[in-house]
């Protein structure tokens, strides 16, 4: 997976691949959040060396890195969605409290909804681990 694919909508995303994006955007803020209270100064009771300007700064740092966070967040989710066989609207439903949540839970974190073949309307399904081929199993024995 390349970084494009991060920000898109389009095509589908497995379980693998949903749940590592999801552990990664979680850290990635974690991260940044811890990063900005060290650079704001917060808890230091004599702020030395905290201008105001400087918080800006970090301030519109971390509005510009949250913001993708939450749209690499939002494309995998779409994309999980897609391969749910269900549209990215369906989002929607995560809104109401609790039985949202339960729903979206449920949802994306099931298998895919695919025919026989692999295929929806969202596309083919693509395999998260490319498969060893027969050669290199072969040399490998």
């Amino acid at each position: 997976m390349d970084a494009s694919t991060l920000f898109r909508f389009s095509g589908r995303a497995g379980r693998m691949s949903f749940a590592l994006i999801q552990i990664g955007v979680f850290t990635a803020a974690y991260a940044f959040t811890f990063l900005m209270i060290v650079l704001t100064g917060a808890g230091d009771e004599s702020r030395t060396g905290v201008t105001l300007w400087s918080q800006t700064w970090v301030v519109l740092a971390g509005s510009v890195v949250y913001v993708n966070l939450g749209w690499i967040s939002l494309a995998a989710a779409v994309r999980r969605c897609h391969d749910r066989d269900l549209s990215g609207w369906m989002l929607l439903f995560a809104m109401p409290p609790i039985l949202g949540q339960l729903w979206l839970a449920l949802s994306l974190v099931t298998g895919p909804a695919v025919e026989r073949d692999g295929r929806n309307r969202h596309g083919r399904r693509r395999p998260t681990f490319a498969p060893a081929t027969g050669a290199g199993l072969a040399a490998g024995a």
